[in-house]
């Protein structure tokens, strides 16, 4: 065997190789996927000049349909840790619990690589910051402060556009939130969530 049919071979079983994998991410009209996933955020909140980025551990699941074997709409719950940190003599970080429900709609550009866009309301459950060890209470301290004036929105409404590729089930999303609800109500600033998250998940 000659080199040159060798290499015709190796292309040939790469190539076989190649559509094997996209069969394998390949799915059908009508099916249902639910996928456990988890990851990470990067998270910061644009209109605040001293916010520095903090990353922070984010889970949850989520289910998908395909309406076409290009095309899928997905829903699910997701269990985040946004917010910023601070460094102005002391460091410490604010961090605001999420229960966020992201619901996009998926375009699959070739089998397993799809494109992600939708929109996702989340529900903040608490607001600590952590300073020396400390934990304090932002809704309390804003009442003791303000009274009822100023207070954190409890809603939190973000756009979420990214990209997705799956692999025999095993799924990475990586998606940016392009957050439009500004986070307090009773103060004249624009301080929002921006928040990039990466997550590893399995389809079933």
């Amino acid at each position: 065997m000659n080199r040159k049919t060798l290499k015709c071979l190796l292309l040939t079983g790469l190539m076989l190789c190649a559509v094997s994998l996209d069969l394998k991410a390949q799915h059908e009209e009508g099916e249902a996927t639910i996928q456990p996933r988890v990851g990470v955020t990067f998270s910061t909140l644009p209109g605040d000049d001293d916010a520095k980025m903090k990353v922070n551990l984010a889970y949850g699941v989520e289910g998908e349909y395909f309406l076409t074997d290009q095309f899928s709409l997905a829903g699910g719950v997701l269990f985040t840790n946004q917010g910023a940190k601070y460094s102005d003599g002391t460091d410490f970080v604010v961090n605001i619990y999420y229960t966020a429900i992201p619901i996009t709609a998926n375009y699959y550009v070739v089998p397993g690589l799809a494109l992600k866009a939708g929109v996702q309301p989340a529900y903040r459950v608490k607001t600590k910051i952590k300073e020396s060890g400390e934990q304090i209470d932002v809704d309390k301290a804003l009442q003791l402060i303000y009274g009822n004036d100023v207070k954190l929105n409890n809603l939190d409404i973000s756009f979420p556009v990214g990209l997705s590729y799956e692999l025999h089930g095993v799924t990475l999303d990586a998606r940016y939130n392009f957050g439009v609800t500004k986070l307090f109500s009773g103060l004249d600033d624009n301080v929002r969530n921006s928040v990039f998250t990466v997550t590893l998940g399995y389809k079933f």
